[in-house]
């Protein structure tokens, strides 16, 4: 009885919540259901293809890019073309969106596999599809520029299709499920913002409980199978609108204190601070030891101070961290919070 109870109620959950997320009038701008099906066609009218999912870096609460489908027979030999959100013209025309380039070229698009990934994306390549449509990458490369008007550009962390992020389940820092992903709120194709990651709580079946996370509050799970919230399943229950810290960073629990997060790490507004925090973070991201989770990695700099805070898999990845901060920011600036935590034998099934 109890398996059956536990094969079922989940399978009932998930029904329901296709069934919900399936009204036409529930349906709000900016949401992922709404970009996905839409017509994309060039300035002369041709169809290229037809938006069949979106690319989404959820930690950072980024749109990178739509993927568009062309070709093929009922999803047989069709190429998926992955469009940065930037490069499309919407002039109100219902289900449709405009890409100035004709069919010939559109096909000769470069693209990158995402569901190939155990890590985040090689920012090379995501970086010659942004150049090929005549956008400038939002992100940090090897060898590129370190700002984008005057402001320094952030990491490319893990990115996965909006439709696999969709019904995922959520749990609090001590492993308790407290929800499922019902939907990706307000996708902005101008700026490539996610602003909200709409959930409904375990055990609710209305639209009323529904809460709304800032998408800098998640956190994937070791296997990426779930994600982990920054608060507590009491305050879940009792917010209908969660609150982040004004650095939008992910908080780990306070060993020292069970069940409190630790306080956010602060970055300082000086040129020079974010400077010395682009420089880190430019080091990790280009490391290969650190591919699978340098990007989870706080790094802050406040009046020439750095913290690096968040986990090492092992002592000498410790060190290679603590050595790209103290090269940045001198020697004596930095504060060293990394917990040193080896892969266990799961998380190196799934980093294989």
């Amino acid at each position: 009885m109890n398996t059956f109870r536990h094969f079922c109620y989940p399978v009932f959950f998930l029904l329901l919540c296709l069934c919900a997320e399936s009204a036409p009038a529930q349906v709000k701008t900016g949401q992922w259901d709404e970009v996905v099906g839409k017509e994309i066609r060039n300035n002369q009218g041709v169809i290229l293809g037809r938006v069949k999912d979106t690319a989404v870096d959820l930690e950072h609460g980024r749109y990178v890019g739509m993927l568009v489908a062309s070709g093929g027979f009922a999803g047989i030999g069709e190429k998926t073309v992955i469009v940065p959100p930037g490069a499309f013209r919407d002039d109100g025309t219902p289900r449709t969106l405009f890409l100035d380039m004709d069919a010939k070229t559109f096909k000769s698009a470069p693209t990158f596999e995402l569901s190939k990934q155990v890590g985040p994306p090689d920012t090379a390549k995501v970086a010659e599809v942004y150049r090929f449509f005549g956008q400038t990458p939002f992100f940090a490369t090897k060898g590129g520029p370190a700002t984008l008007n005057g402001q320094p550009l952030e990491p490319l962390g893990f990115v996965r299709k909006g439709s696999k992020i969709l019904y995922m389940p959520v749990e609090n820092l001590q492993g308790v499920q407290v929800g499922y992903v019902s939907g990706l709120r307000d996708l902005n194709r101008v700026t490539g913002r996610l602003k909200g990651v709409v959930i409904r709580p375990f055990g609710s079946y209305t639209r009323e409980n529904m809460k709304v996370v800032p998408p800098q509050a998640l956190r994937y799970n070791t296997k990426r199978n779930a994600l982990r919230i920054n608060d507590h399943e009491q305050a879940f229950k009792d917010s209908s609108m969660f609150s982040m810290s004004r650095s939008g960073q992910f908080q780990e629990e306070d060993p020292a204190r069970p069940g409190i997060p630790l306080a956010p790490l602060v970055q300082g507004e000086d040129p020079k601070d974010k400077e010395i925090t682009l420089k880190i973070r430019k080091k990790i991201i280009a490391d290969k030891n650190l591919a699978s989770y340098g990007a989870n990695i706080e790094v802050k700099t406040l009046n020439g101070k750095t913290t690096i805070r968040g986990r090492a898999v092992s002592t000498a990845n410790r060190d290679r961290l603590v050595s790209y901060a103290t090269e940045a920011a001198g020697a004596g600036n930095v504060t060293d919070q990394i917990e040193v935590r080896p892969m266990s034998e799961a998380e190196k099934a799934i980093d294989r």
